[in-house]
């Protein structure tokens, strides 16, 4: 089982990753991404190295790691399935 919500990342060599750990964030950083001197990847790898360490909330790394891949363009969007419809109506008043 994984610690979030995983997501799917597409690398600038067409590879596929699903991510859903501070491990898994940790290993696809190390792979093709556009630019890995973009503000917000820096950051994110910084997050999760520190985060792996322990010193780093996981789920602050996670989200920065998350945005990173989404302002680079290879967060792989998938449409919602009607499971979420159904937890989300079921949630509701």
């Amino acid at each position: 089982m994984t610690a979030f919500m995983p997501i799917t990342l597409r690398f600038c060599n067409n590879k596929t990753m699903l991510v859903g750990s501070v491990a898994d964030a940790e290993t696809a950083l190390r792979h093709q991404w556009p630019d890995k001197t973009a503000p917000a990847y820096t950051e994110a790898a910084r997050l999760v190295r520190l985060a792996v360490e322990g010193s780093c909330c996981p789920r602050t790394a996670f989200e920065a790691f998350s945005k990173a891949a989404r302002q680079q363009g290879i967060l792989v969007v998938k449409p919602r399935s009607r499971a979420h419809d159904w937890l989300d109506a079921a949630a509701g008043p």
